[in-house]
C-alpha cells in the first residue's frame, strides 16, 4: 500500500463490518487514524466541528447507506449543504451489502461520491480508492 492517510471516517452500523474494516486497514497501514461512527448524524456533526476549529478532516470517508438516526443517502445529502473547508479534497466512498443496479445508478447521481463498494472490502479496493484519488494531506 503506497499511501497511509492521515485520517479516516468510517461511517456504519454494524460493528463486524466496522471492526473486520479496521482490522484490514491497520494490517496494510492505511490509515494513521480512523474515526468510526453509527450513523451520518454524529459523523457530519464531527465533520462540521473540525471544520470550524480548523482540526484535521478525513482524506476517506466510507459510509454505509442503510442506518439509524441518518442514512447514508441522507449524510450525503448534508455533507453537500454543510459548510466544511476543503471538502473537495475529501474523498467519499458508499459502503453497501446491497449489489441493486437500482442503488448503484442513484449513488453515481451524486458527483461527490468516488466509489461504491460491496462489503466486505478487500485489499483491491483500497488499492483501487488509493489509485483514483489525490492527496491533499
Amino acid at each position: 500500500m503506497e499511501k497511509n492517510h492521515k485520517l479516516i471516517y468510517f461511517i456504519d452500523d454494524d460493528p463486524i463490518i466496522v471492526f473486520i474494516s479496521k482490522k484490514l486497514m491497520a494490517e496494510i497501514d492505511y490509515s494513521q487514524e480512523i474515526k468510526e461512527f453509527d450513523n451520518g448524524k454524529s459523523a457530519i456533526e464531527a465533520l462540521i466541528t473540525a471544520s470550524e476549529k480548523d482540526q484535521q478532516i478525513p482524506a476517506i470517508i466510507f459510509v454505509d447507506l442503510s442506518m439509524p438516526i441518518m442514512n447514508g443517502w441522507e449524510f450525503l445529502e448534508n455533507f453537500q449543504k454543510a459548510k466544511i473547508k476543503n471538502k473537495e479534497n475529501i474523498t467519499i466512498v458508499v459502503l453497501s451489502s446491497s449489489i441493486s443496479a437500482s442503488e448503484i445508478e442513484m449513488v453515481k447521481g451524486y458527483p461527490i461520491v468516488q466509489d461504491y463498494i460491496v462489503k466486505p472490502i478487500t485489499p483491491a479496493d483500497l488499492n483501487k480508492i488509493n489509485s483514483s484519488i489525490k492527496i491533499n494531506e
